[in-house]
């Protein structure tokens, strides 16, 4: 689980500099992602609880499900740039991010994902409703909200197993 909690730290972070960016915000406001992100690692890494994640088909199942969401990001981006719409690019590609987590849900297995992919693709379809101006902010903002609650989940987790009495 600390390769997952590199990954969502990581992600959150981009998706929160890219509500920044976007939306036309400070460029120093990017090191409050960063921090946040930077605190999660650290309060994960200290409890070492987080264990491995089970068995060899993880990687098959993360691989697999990784490379249909980059293709079909892919695909999306050059649809949008081709139709000039690329503002949808945010609430449509937390959409598709959105949706890779409920198969690595139930192929790793990792219950939290359900929830994970139901926030993003959430904050997708709002991310539809709002105008173009508005979308990088909220849409981004949103998916790193999520990513970061995941990645609490996690710590936490690490941390009720570190405390956890050990079976000998």
């Amino acid at each position: 689980m600390r390769i997952a909690l590199v990954v969502l730290s990581i992600f959150a972070a981009l998706w929160a500099w890219a509500a920044i960016r976007f939306s036309g915000g400070a460029a120093g406001l990017v090191v409050i992602p960063i921090a946040i992100s930077l605190a999660l690692l650290g309060l994960g890494w200290r409890g070492s609880g987080l264990v491995p994640s089970r068995g060899p088909h993880v990687g098959k199942v993360v691989g697999l499900w990784t490379g249909i969401e980059v293709a079909a990001l892919i695909v999306t981006a050059n649809v949008l740039e081709h139709s000039h719409r690329a503002d949808l690019m945010m609430p449509l590609g937390a959409i598709i991010v959105g949706l890779h987590f409920f198969p690595l849900a139930r192929g790793i297995p990792v219950r939290a994902y359900h929830a994970t992919g139901a926030g993003l693709v959430t904050a997708g379809l709002v991310g539809l409703l709002l105008t173009a101006g508005e979308r990088p902010l909220v849409v981004g903002l949103s998916a790193a909200i999520v990513l970061w609650g995941t990645a609490v989940l996690f710590v936490l987790a690490s941390r009720k197993a570190a405390d956890a009495p050990s079976a000998a």
